[in-house]
């Protein structure tokens, strides 16, 4: 085989392995796209609750004993 032979096949390999790569990249993109479409139509008709927390007035006496914390040894 000549030099010319190889370095062709060589390219010819290349560039199918990339169109693999890039049509494959295609599809997994255009699937996540069905993905979401699907998952915002079943949200319709079974949507999630959402959860509150129930210790939500305590984390707030939390949070204001930090400032308060924080503001007195700031000046230090």
């Amino acid at each position: 085989m000549s030099a010319e032979s190889l370095i062709m096949q060589s390219v010819v390999i290349t560039i199918i392995g990339m169109l693999i790569v890039f049509v494959f990249l295609i599809i997994m993109v255009e699937m996540m796209h069905v993905l979401a479409w699907l998952v915002k139509v079943l949200e319709k008709y079974f949507p999630q609750a959402v959860a509150q927390p129930a210790a939500a007035a305590a984390d707030n006496s939390l949070v204001a004993i930090a400032i308060a914390a924080a503001k007195r040894f700031q000046g230090k």
